[in-house]
């Protein structure tokens, strides 16, 4: 791949890093604005709580953030991250929130195709 399009790469990686760490962030400090999102299904199959599913979920969230933004263990992390998303759009349905959702997965599904570009632990250790 050209340097432009490794570079290409580190910047949708570093940014869907971003994006994973600040939702997990507002979700570990403002988690009572974040239950209305969690399905029933989830509780029931969990037995869990709204809140403590929202506080893991943010949890998990800026743990792959970090990963991602390091760039180690992108490919495995961008997956998990994505099939996480395709879940939560499915489950919010078209509207506004979904479609976003649908968008960031596909972001993530790429970057555990086309691997973390520069700049990257993982790109650093194949050398």
């Amino acid at each position: 791949m050209s340097t432009q399009g490794q570079w290409g790469l580190t910047v949708i990686r570093v940014g869907l890093a971003a994006v994973l760490l600040w939702f997990g962030r507002e979700q570990l400090l403002h988690a009572a604005d974040w239950i209305g999102y969690v399905p029933n299904y989830a509780m029931s199959l969990s037995g869990l709580p709204a809140t403590t599913i929202v506080l893991a979920n943010g949890s998990a969230e800026i743990a792959f953030g970090l990963l991602l933004f390091l760039g180690l263990f992108t490919r495995i992390s961008a997956f998990v991250m994505g099939v996480h998303l395709a879940l939560i759009a499915f489950s919010l349905g078209l509207n506004q929130i979904g479609v976003r959702d649908w968008g960031l997965a596909a972001a993530l599904f790429g970057i555990a195709l086309a691997g973390p570009g520069t700049l990257s632990i993982d790109g650093d250790a194949s050398h």
